[in-house]
């Protein structure tokens, strides 16, 4: 339960949240966007 809620909850959250503190910590925007895919789910269906 706690690996899901962290999975489906925490990382997307917290990596939303941290995206947007980017800027202000390297005073610079990111080039590319966070995927926020911790396992790497979405790469495999992507190759699949």
């Amino acid at each position: 339960m706690l690996k899901i809620a962290y999975k489906k909850f925490w990382v997307p959250v917290m990596g939303r949240l941290l995206a947007k503190l980017i800027p202000f910590l390297e005073g610079k925007t990111p080039k590319t966007l966070p995927t926020y895919d911790i396992d790497g789910d979405k790469r495999k269906e992507k190759n699949i």
